[in-house]
């Protein structure tokens, strides 16, 4: 009832045309973003929203809850228009059919072809492609400086091992008054992936099994990581509140001071940036038992368009402006986010930061499995990694978790 009104003005065919054109294209789009990836894709989803017609109302969802929810709103033809999650549910998601193929699209871009390969690997599935990097992450380790130069540990000099950083952990955890040594999230499974197995990949082990005959938690680095842990909380080196940390304090346990030493993600670089300028820390590569063995879990979200997406067109837009100069200068490189593609990983931005560049040092170095049922393997309340983790560390039961985790995987990966 409102077209009528546009032929009252004098408007040539043109005009007329480029309006309708505007009406058609510039649809305003949904998007889903898993809750800890809200940070980076919400400064992804403003830049694009201040330079285009098409805006993005951005809404972040859980973690534990993002696999279900949007299986259930694809199924029911209720899906957003994109949506950004864990990388790792990739090979599920594109087996399941639940995203729209993009191969021609992204084959004919030339910002494609040099998109990192540890994106391209994960986001193909029998030769076709279903998404791009949109934030990309690498698992890290970090100290605290100052407390470094309280406990009389030298700030430049970080644990080169995860048996250093054991010793590093006693000698600020001696200084009291609330500081602790060490801290992990006890009761995240998605943070242990990200951050524990990197330091028994580094030493040797080979942590989840494609399918049921593949290797799964072998290696004596499982067992010694796990052992370590379990040493530093019997000594009181880590807080108690950490057996029950769900993810809620994976990064304001680090920020509020009293932690020495934990692991986190190449996210915290632009979130301390932005809201603790002033905070002296350090960053490094995950070690493993010997110097010189690192690892890190590359992660970061991808983005993809789910089957059914109502806006497809738009969203495959988006999909091509992530890999443009703009997204990942402006949007990602500006803010101490890694780029997805590796021509502009020498950028302005990163010139001179220390941080930056030894998280892209880690981002070379990482690995990322490419496995199926990763969410009942990994990433549920009640996996057989979390239960092994919560066993080994907190009840001392370090070769059975392990053995329990092992036989539970190799089920789950059989099937």
């Amino acid at each position: 009832m409102g077209l009528p009104k546009l032929f009252t003005a004098p408007l040539g065919t043109a005009s007329v045309i480029a309006l309708m054109a505007s009406s058609v294209f510039a649809q305003d789009m949904t998007m889903w973003v898993r809750e800890s990836a809200a940070d980076p894709g919400q400064l992804m989803v403003d830049l694009w929203n201040s330079t285009h017609d098409a805006q993005i109302e951005l809404t972040a969802i859980p973690d534990n809850q993002m696999v279900t929810k949007l299986a259930t709103s694809v199924r029911a033809g209720e899906a957003p228009d994109l949506v950004s999650f864990d990388l790792i549910y990739m090979p599920d998601f594109m087996r399941a059919g639940f995203l729209t193929d993009l191969t021609d699209q992204l084959q004919a871009d030339p910002n494609y072809e040099t998109h990192v390969e540890a994106y391209k690997d994960i986001a193909t599935y029998e030769d076709r492609i279903y998404g791009v990097g949109f934030t990309p992450d690498v698992s890290i380790l970090v100290w605290n400086k100052e407390l470094f130069r309280e406990a009389g540990l030298d700030p430049e000099d970080p644990p080169e091992t995860i048996y250093e950083i054991h010793e590093m952990a006693t000698q600020i955890g001696a200084l009291g008054d609330d500081t602790y040594g060490f801290y992990f999230a006890g009761s995240c499974p998605g943070c242990n992936i990200f951050v524990t197995s990197p330091l028994m990949v580094a030493g040797g082990a080979h942590i989840l099994p494609r399918n049921g005959e593949d290797a799964a938690l072998e290696g004596e680095a499982v067992f010694e990581v796990l052992d370590q842990y379990r040493q530093m909380w019997a000594e009181g080196l880590i807080p108690e509140s950490a057996e029950v940390d769900a993810g809620e304090n994976f990064v304001s346990a680090f920020t509020s001071g009293n932690i020495g030493i934990t692991g986190s993600g190449g996210f915290l670089l632009s979130l301390m940036e932005r809201q603790f300028p002033d905070f002296d820390y350090g960053v490094t590569l995950l070690p493993g038992l010997e110097p010189g063995q690192v690892s890190g879990f590359v992660g970061g979200d991808v983005v993809a368009i789910p089957e059914g997406s109502p806006n497809e067109e738009t969203a495959r837009e988006f999909v091509s402006w992530v890999l443009s100069d703009e997204a990942q200068l402006e949007g990602l490189a500006k803010n101490a986010i890694l780029t997805t593609r590796t021509d502009l990983a020498d950028n302005e931005y990163f010139e001179g930061n220390e941080k930056v560049q030894a998280t892209a040092r880690a981002l070379e170095a990482g690995y990322v499995p490419w496995v199926f049922h990763f969410a009942t393997m990994v990433n549920s309340d009640s996996s057989p990694w979390i239960n092994m983790i919560q066993r080994a560390v907190f009840d001392g039961e370090v070769e059975s978790a392990i053995e329990d985790a092992r036989a539970r995987m190799l089920e789950i990966a059989s099937q």
